[in-house]
């Protein structure tokens, strides 16, 4: 493959990688909330878990504590048992834990405290005081003795309650509600924005990198390409000839070294600046007579090569007596000048056979000068004058 043909495909494979990679990335950003969302969720559950776990080993304090019968009773009667348990239950109050208290229901279906382990008596509940739920996750656990948390809205901010009953027998002797602290929920939720702005540091980071590395592959491409070209004639030159092709590569093409009759005379006569346009034309019709598979190179002066994609001599003889034919019978207008310009051709039809490249174009050499000699303006192969 070709350095300019490699530049082409490096051009369209990093313009879809790119995009690819940015489709991808908003992909990723918009359903990124979505994962987060999801591992909250997780995080939450695995946090309210543990808080059941401990809030279990307080129902089973409680219960042993009480030694039986009427709780409440007992409680009444004894206010330094209620002081030792709300003492006993404040040891698992963590600083995640705003609130955590024991309800009960009453002969009337009235939840009301049990036992509240809140430190400021302003805000404290009494013995009996009415619970008032405002959920109907109290009654649920009430009823199937199932640990539950419920998520709601308050004071303008999302907390968590914890549910736990503590069951004597086959019975439901209170629950454990506790509030965990809003702030968990605001932790987790700080904790996945810098996660989220991480992962879209990182990938923006990666697609700098990625731009960084296709920008310098391109223009290296670009470089190489804009060196293997002949900036007058827009042709490739010598440099592309043994670069590229030299590597056993010309052995898929048949060559014709074309050479532009009397060029000296045409520079003489109108100037050099007519003579570069006469090159330029000259390779405009050429060039339109060639398939995108086929190269034309600059070898020097007015001497070009051809290199033509094919096997087939007779394609080949084919494409030279049209090249010469559309040199010949159409006069090049050169700032209103009419300049006839012909060319003589040299062909290597054999270039399978040739040891290296410096070796099929000196047998195409060869043909030139047989051109040449037998009055210019004609083809030469394999000794042969054939048009």
């Amino acid at each position: 493959m070709t350095v300019t043909r490699q530049f082409d495909r490096v051009l369209k494979i990093g313009i879809f990688l790119l995009g690819l990679l940015t489709v991808v990335m908003f992909y990723l950003y918009i359903h990124v909330d979505d994962v987060l969302k999801s591992t909250r969720e997780d995080m939450v559950h695995t946090i309210v878990q543990r808080y059941e776990m401990f809030f279990e080993n307080a129902g089973k304090m409680i219960l042993d504590k009480a030694d039986g019968g009427n709780i409440v009773e007992k409680l009444r009667k004894n206010p330094l048992l209620k002081r030792e348990l709300e003492r006993d239950l404040g040891y698992f109050k963590t600083p995640e834990v705003d609130n955590l208290f024991v309800i009960y229901k009453d002969a009337k279906g009235h939840y009301r405290y049990l036992l509240d382990t809140e430190s400021d008596p302003s805000k404290k509940a009494m013995l009996s005081q009415r619970f008032e739920p405002v959920s109907p996750v109290w009654e649920s656990v009430y009823q199937s003795h199932l640990k539950t948390f419920y998520q709601h809205v308050k004071q303008g901010k999302l907390w968590v309650t914890v549910a736990v009953p503590i069951v004597r027998g086959e019975h439901a002797a209170g629950i454990i509600g506790a509030d965990l602290s809003a702030s968990i929920q605001s932790d987790i939720e700080s904790r996945f924005v810098k996660i989220k702005w991480i992962m879209i540091v990182i990938a923006s980071i990666i697609l700098m990198l990625l731009v960084f590395a296709y920008t310098q592959i391109y223009y290296y491409f670009k470089g190489r390409k804009t060196s293997f070209f002949d900036p007058l004639t827009e042709v490739y030159n010598r440099k592309f000839l043994y670069e590229v092709l030299a590597n056993g590569e010309y052995r898929h093409y048949h060559l014709i070294i074309l050479d532009l009759d009397h060029f000296k005379k045409i520079n003489d006569t109108y100037g050099h600046d007519i003579g570069d346009k006469v090159l330029r034309t000259l390779m405009r019709r050429i060039r339109k007579q060639l398939r995108e598979e086929d190269y034309i190179v600059r070898f020097g002066g007015e001497e070009f090569v051809i290199f033509l994609k094919t096997n087939d001599e007779e394609e080949t003889k084919h494409v030279a007596r049209r090249i010469k034919h559309t040199i010949e019978n159409s006069p090049f207008v050169i700032d209103d000048k009419k300049i006839a310009v012909t060319v003589s051709m040299g062909v290597n039809t054999d270039t399978a056979n040739a040891s290296n490249l410096d070796e099929a174009i000196d047998m195409a050499d060869k043909n030139l000068y047989c051109a040449k000699e037998a009055g210019r303006n004609r083809i030469c192969i394999d000794g042969e004058i054939i048009y």
